[in-house]
């Protein structure tokens, strides 16, 4: 579908909102599936509570899994402001207490606490206490995609046929 649709006028805003929501979605998709992989490793509790096992579960995750999948979300959250939230801002209502304002205070409250984690990481918090604060961040952003989910994705989505009904 993607490519038969990049071969029409390239000029057309419609055309590119709808290329660029595609992007977004496969991204979004992908993110979420990282991040549910993510809250799963969290899950993991060492029977013995030995520090060597925090301290391993800990880089494990923020090397592998954590750091990485930030990285993205942020990359990832650029794209949204632009593509999906001038969408919700006008298909949704609620203003400043709407969905797209929800969606960039998350963005906001997840660097706040990210880089509170990295500070704490830096400074040489215990691993424990370092799980704790990367668990916060991982919920707030599960909430991010959840209040995309449910509300601003089939808003889109909708808009999406529309205009694929209407090209046709």
């Amino acid at each position: 579908m993607k490519e038969e649709l990049s071969m029409e006028r390239k000029d057309s805003p419609l055309l590119e909102l709808y290329l660029n929501y595609d992007e977004w979605k496969e991204e979004h998709d992908a993110l979420q599936s990282r991040l549910l992989e993510l809250c799963r490793l969290m899950k993991w509790n060492p029977g013995n509570y030995e520090h060597a096992n925090w301290e391993a579960h800990h880089r494990k995750v923020k090397d592998l899994w954590f750091l990485p999948f930030m990285r993205d979300w942020k990359r990832h959250l650029a794209k949204e402001r632009n593509a999906i939230y001038p969408i919700a801002q006008s298909a949704i209502c609620g203003g400043k207490m709407g969905p797209a304002a929800v969606l960039e205070q998350d963005g906001r409250i997840a660097e706040t606490f990210f880089q509170e984690y990295l500070d704490a990481v830096k400074s040489g918090a215990p691993p424990e206490e370092a799980l704790a604060l990367l668990l916060q961040v991982l919920m707030i952003v599960a909430e991010h995609f959840r209040v995309e989910d449910e509300s601003v994705v089939p808003v889109t989505e909708k808009l999406m046929e529309e205009i694929e009904y209407n090209r046709c």
